[in-house]
């Protein structure tokens, strides 16, 4: 089975994000950053109270408000960092081939992914998950590199023919 779709910027930040929110380290490393930030608040109020020999509790009121503020819209933050540390990567390098026009070839063997630079070869083995999210289809060669397959236009039940769904 052949398919031809174009991969754009959005499609490689969009994978970046899914794939921070679905792995491990990626879930842990939010956490705990919406975890230190406001204990660091709370730490500065304990300090400056003290320093100040403040025992006003405005003080804890104001950094209580900053944690809580940076605990609800923290995950909003990291999605905007990630958004734009993505298409940094993508303008800093030479990229041929990854954003543009691909054909893939569904085979019995494997794919075969091919754009005006080249064409790269993996067969079943070598695909370690298939992940299938609501506008697209990751198959992850790599614990953090896949194939980005948007559905945009595609026969999506002949698709799932091909893939080795595990």
């Amino acid at each position: 089975m052949q398919i031809q779709y174009e991969l754009t910027e959005d499609d490689y930040i969009r994978f970046n994000l899914s794939h921070i929110k679905r792995s491990k380290t990626g879930k842990r490393m939010i956490l705990v950053q919406r975890i230190i930030g406001p204990l660091i608040f709370l730490g500065a109020a304990f300090v400056l109270a003290t320093w100040l020999q403040e025992t006003d509790w405005w003080l804890y009121g104001i950094y209580g408000i900053a944690s809580i503020l940076w605990f609800l819209y923290y995950p909003k933050y990291f999605e905007r960092h990630v958004r734009k540390q993505t298409r940094r990567l993508i303008d800093e390098r030479s990229n041929e081939g990854m954003l543009g026009l691909h054909t893939m070839d569904l085979e019995e063997n494997g794919l075969c992914d091919l754009n005006e630079f080249g064409e790269t070869r993996v067969t079943w083995a070598g695909i370690k998950e298939v992940v299938e999210e609501d506008d697209y289809v990751y198959l992850y060669n790599s614990s953090v590199s896949a194939y980005i397959l948007p559905k945009r236009g595609l026969d999506m039940e002949e698709v799932r023919r091909w893939l080795p769904i595990r």
